[in-house]
């Protein structure tokens, strides 16, 4: 069966699932925490942004190891971010978007640093 995706998109799907999840799984979970943990609640909430450029480091990493650079990553960690941000935050979270897309990007400057060693 013949496929209409580029190499490029075939080769960066599964870091796009997982990156997409990691972004999606993580607010949604801090939304819905137990209205009995509501400090908890506050806490996870705000740290959130943060392990999710924390998530785009780590996975940047392994794609730039496996694909080199590619500017499809850290696009789609800013368009990810920006859902999240639409769906969870609020506009006070823009700062975070151009913080992911860089974040993945330095990933993968450090992933293909190691591959060609």
């Amino acid at each position: 069966m013949k496929s209409n995706l580029s190499p490029r998109l075939k080769k960066s799907w599964p870091y796009m699932l997982v990156t997409g999840l990691m972004y999606l799984a993580l607010p949604f979970a801090a939304a819905y925490i137990e209205m009995s943990l509501q400090a908890a609640r506050g806490v996870i909430f705000n740290l959130t942004p943060i392990v999710n450029c924390c998530i785009s480091i780590a996975i940047g990493y392994f794609y730039g190891k496996r694909c080199g650079r590619d500017p499809i990553m850290p696009v789609f960690c800013a368009a990810m971010f920006l859902l999240c941000m639409l769906l969870y935050y609020g506009a006070s979270a823009w700062i975070y978007i151009p913080i992911a897309a860089l974040s993945s990007f330095v990933g993968q400057c450090f992933g293909n640093l190691y591959k060609n060693r």
